[in-house]
C-alpha cells in the first residue's frame, strides 16, 4: 500500500503551494537586496505570484471537481494560498509608503 501522499491530488497540491511560495519567497529576498524601483517592483511581485498561484489552485479545483477526483484538496491548497497573498498585501503596502 503506497502512502497518499506519494501520488495522487494531495502530492500535487502540495508541490504547487510550495513551489508556489518558493517563487513568492524568492522574489522577496531579491526585493529586499534591492533599492529604488526595482524594489518596489518586487515587493509588489511576490504577493502577485502567490495570487497567480491561488488562482490556478482554484482553477485545479474546478477541474478535479468536473473529474471528481481529490478536489478538496485543491480548494484547501486555494485557500492557503489566498490567505498568504492577502497577508502579503498586507505586510507590503506599508513598506512601500514609507
Amino acid at each position: 500500500m503506497t502512502s497518499p501522499l506519494r501520488t495522487g491530488p494531495a502530492r500535487d497540491a502540495a508541490l504547487h503551494v510550495l513551489i508556489t511560495f518558493a517563487v513568492g519567497f524568492v522574489l522577496l529576498i531579491v526585493a529586499l537586496n534591492t533599492s529604488g524601483g526595482v524594489h518596489d517592483a518586487f515587493i509588489i511581485a511576490g504577493p502577485i505570484a502567490v495570487g497567480l498561484g491561488a488562482v490556478s489552485a482554484m482553477v485545479r479545483t474546478i477541474l478535479a471537481w468536473r473529474a471528481n477526483v481529490g478536489w478538496q484538496v485543491w480548494q484547501g491548497a486555494s485557500w492557503f494560498l489566498l490567505a498568504v497573498t492577502v497577508t502579503w498585501v498586507f505586510g507590503a503596502v506599508p513598506a512601500l509608503v514609507t
